[in-house]
């Protein structure tokens, strides 16, 4: 299986587990708390995926691109991290702590992801080492 299928099916996985965790939040602690953790879900899985696509993209070039890719998706995550911080506490009435514990957890695992889909990339070519 290519690093590609494992890190969608990766994602699969945690967009379940997510999904899961939002409903036993939304039931046991409320609507604001429910839809501040699903939103950090979701925006967490949807940066992952861009980043899936353009690590697609960049791993036709060089190891450099695909770096490049991930500095400015965590940059683009601080930034959207700040923006729904402030604006969607107010739009969607979504819990905030909720919402920033939902948020480090995607983004913490697709870091994860990103350095294991680094180290199977640019690991060394003697086979001895794989």
């Amino acid at each position: 299986m290519s690093n590609v299928k494992k890190a969608y099916l990766s994602i699969l996985i945690y967009t379940i587990i997510s999904i899961i965790l939002s409903s036993i939040i939304y039931l046991r602690g409320g609507i604001s708390y429910g839809k501040g953790f699903a939103i950090g879900c979701l925006l967490s899985l949807i940066l992952t995926l861009l980043w899936i696509a353009g690590a697609i993209k960049g791993m036709k070039s060089n190891t450099l691109v695909l770096l490049s890719i991930t500095a400015g998706g965590f940059l683009l995550r601080l930034t959207l991290l700040a923006v729904f911080a402030a604006g969607g506490v107010y739009i969607f009435m979504m819990d905030l702590p909720a919402f920033a514990i939902a948020f480090l957890i995607g983004t913490i695992y697709s870091l994860v992801l990103e350095v294991w889909f680094f180290t199977t990339l640019g690991g060394p070519q003697n086979p001895k080492f794989r």
